[in-house]
């Protein structure tokens, strides 16, 4: 072995040493990554199941109710609910409690007895385009098998109506925008907030930050409002580059958008300052912010349906400031969300931000004791 060789090595032996030799270096190596495979391996996936509808069947007949059947024993839908009244599929897709709405018309069994072509509609909330394009697939197949079923070659001309609502190219570009403006401002506020007091602590700064006049929770305020501000600008700049470069539209109210954007940081910066009151190196903050990064953005609903996780952990994502957030920026963007329903989507992330910079504080008050 060379000189420069084995000095090379000893330098990698000296790191790993370093590394391991930290408790808490040891534990972000270990139990992240089992953590996120567990999570992943139940909920990232691209499979869509778990679809809850709803149908306004109209047909009297025996095509239309065997249709309704067969859909509602699919196993890729969780809950079917026949509806009287259109306008309550409506209001379930605008506020997002359904992935689609299908309609049967009244004549579909007696055009299919006289064999004539029949048709549904179907109408799919565009703002979750992949989910919509994978369910599109599914509903293709069943309403085609049934017609093969049904064998007369004049009957089986069944046709399937379809409308995408709020996205009706089924443009991911425009979905896509809308979960970045969450997506980077979670990255950028994350990323500051964790290493605003790991970086004074690795610097040898944090005992002298400690006997000026500041009070603990002037230190807070201090380090933590800065990282807002980044966010908010980074949304802001990725916002004006997305209508501009690319043509996403909005249709929201631009004050819903902004409050919504202080109150998604507000949420954030708690969370990076327990993992900044934790670690005491840089790069141990820099794990930290990443180990929690990851399943937030992964199980937000940008990627993989919210409605494939297990029941448990869809419920866990409520303490997801992410989840709240996409939602909240897809529906701005995508079509004129009310104020009652961005509300409803806000709060939580108001409450998840006030315990979480609580916890926070207790954390770094309880370090310097």
């Amino acid at each position: 072995m060379s000189a420069s060789i084995y000095r090379i090595w000893t330098l990698v032996v000296k790191e790993l040493l370093i590394i391991l030799r930290d408790r808490h270096g040891r534990m972000l190596l270990i139990f992240p990554p089992i953590v996120q495979l567990i999570l992943f391996s139940s909920a990232a996936t691209l499979e869509v199941k778990n679809v809850d509808l709803m149908v306004l069947n109209l047909d009297t007949g025996r095509h239309g109710q065997e249709l309704v059947y067969r859909i509602g024993a699919s196993s890729r839908f969780k809950r079917l609910d026949i509806v009287e009244n259109p306008e309550v599929m409506d209001a379930a897709l605008e506020r997002r409690e359904i992935l689609l709405a299908m309609t049967i018309p009244s004549d579909f069994s007696r055009k299919i007895i006289d064999g004539r072509g029949a048709s549904i509609q179907i109408v799919y909330d565009g703002r979750r385009s992949n989910a919509a394009q994978v369910v599109d697939g599914y509903m293709t197949e069943i309403v085609s098998r049934y017609a093969v079923e049904l064998g007369d070659p004049a009957a089986t001309n069944l046709d399937v109506v379809e409308r995408h609502w709020f996205n009706p190219n089924l443009d991911h570009l425009w979905t896509t925008i809308a979960s970045l403006v969450a997506i980077l401002t979670l990255i950028m506020t994350m990323s500051f907030s964790a290493l605003s007091l790991a970086r004074e602590k690795e610097m040898g700064t944090f005992e002298q930050l400690l006997v000026t006049p500041f009070r603990p929770y002037e230190i807070i305020a201090g380090k933590l409002s800065p990282c807002m501000l980044i966010g908010i600008f980074d949304s802001h700049l990725i916002f004006i580059f997305g209508r501009v470069l690319f043509g996403v539209p909005f249709r929201g109210a631009y004050p819903l958008l902004l409050i919504s954007i202080i109150l998604f940081s507000f949420s954030i910066v708690g969370f990076g300052l327990m993992i900044s009151s934790i670690a005491h190196t840089q790069q141990q903050a820099i794990l930290g912010a990443f180990t929690f990064m990851v399943p937030a953005i992964v199980l937000s609903g940008f990627a993989a349906p919210v409605e494939n996780m297990p029941e448990w952990l869809e419920k866990a994502m409520w303490l997801n400031p992410m989840k709240h957030a996409v939602v909240i920026f897809k529906g701005l963007f995508l079509k004129d969300m009310p104020p009652e329903l961005v509300l409803a989507n806000a709060w939580p992330m108001t409450a998840i931000g006030c315990a979480s910079l609580l916890l926070a504080g207790w954390m770094f008050r309880r370090r310097l004791g």
